[in-house]
């Protein structure tokens, strides 16, 4: 006997199949279409403006939206370019 099952959520779901004597099962899962960067636990994107770009801050632990400084390091290692 086979049984297909399809669970569209954006939550957490549990899905249970009886009997559960001897039971295979496999999941995959698709990934959802409506994904935001802000929605990502490692992402802020609080004040975010035109021209900014994701910068990793180590003190929050998050990419945040800031300001590209020409003040940053711009030093290229390796390679002939």
């Amino acid at each position: 006997m086979v049984t297909n099952v399809t669970v569209i959520t954006n939550s957490a779901s549990t899905v249970s199949i009886r009997p559960s004597t001897k039971t295979v099962a496999s999941v995959s899962t698709v990934p959802s279409s409506n994904i935001t960067l802000g929605s990502l636990s490692n992402v802020d994107v609080v004040n975010v403006a035109n021209g900014q770009s994701l910068v990793y801050n180590s003190a929050t632990g998050k990419f945040e939206a800031n300001d590209v400084r020409a003040s940053q390091p711009t030093t290229l290692v390796g390679g002939a370019f």
